[in-house]
């Protein structure tokens, strides 16, 4: 799957790395997994620098949804990205714009300025526990 994750509890820091394309679902199967893990309100470093965006604005205002969705469940963590291009980073921008959440979201070029905006480092010898990847979607019931 395009989006893997680790958490580490005790620093409450989701760090995630994107690879590919990543549609809608790849991006509401993460927030699902998030929100299953009970980590919505851990900060979050997004690692999107092996990756692209492939949604439309419909997509946008799906997920903006979902998202929105999820802070009635309460606060949401920071979010640091980090894009490894120009056109990413204007998407995350635009993306941020469509989604309106109510949490602190800050686009970067690498990862140190990523974790420290956060004011969080792994200590060393830190590992994230609990690695994940995206379930896939289960197939809707009475699909054909």
């Amino acid at each position: 799957m395009p989006i893997a994750w680790g958490v580490n509890h005790a620093a409450r820091l989701v760090s995630a790395k994107a690879t590919g394309e990543l549609g809608r679902a790849d991006i509401e199967d993460f927030l699902d997994g998030l929100a299953a893990a009970a980590t919505l309100s851990y900060r979050k470093v997004l690692d999107m620098a092996e990756s692209r965006l492939a949604v439309s604005s419909d997509d946008m205002a799906a997920i903006g949804a979902r998202i929105r969705a999820h802070e009635s469940m309460g606060p949401m963590g920071s979010v640091a990205v980090i894009a490894g291009s120009d056109e990413l980073y204007d998407q995350i921008r635009l993306f941020e714009s469509v989604v309106d959440a109510r949490r602190p979201l800050k686009i970067f070029r690498d990862a140190k300025m990523a974790y420290a905006w956060l004011t969080v480092g792994l200590p060393e010898g830190v590992e994230l526990t609990e690695t994940r990847r995206a379930a896939a979607r289960p197939a809707a019931v009475g699909a054909v």
